[in-house]
């Protein structure tokens, strides 16, 4: 049986330390050989910080790049 003193696998994972999403997410793409996702990943980051800057005083330098 379990002895109710000693702290299941579970227990045991929640005092290590805690990992970022970043890192996490590498960690991900390292394992599971899902390194075509890192060109989508970079894709959708810049779209979105086209759309963040756009709304700014940064837009009319945006602007002249198309």
């Amino acid at each position: 049986m379990n002895d109710p003193e000693k702290p299941n696998e579970f227990e045991q994972a929640n005092h290590q330390p805690q990992v970022g999403i970043v890192r996490e997410f590498i960690a991900f793409l390292g394992e599971n050989k899902k390194f075509w996702l890192i060109p989508l990943l970079l894709a959708f980051l810049a779209i979105g910080a086209l759309l963040i800057f756009g709304g700014t005083a940064a837009a009319p330098f945006i602007y002249t790049l198309f």
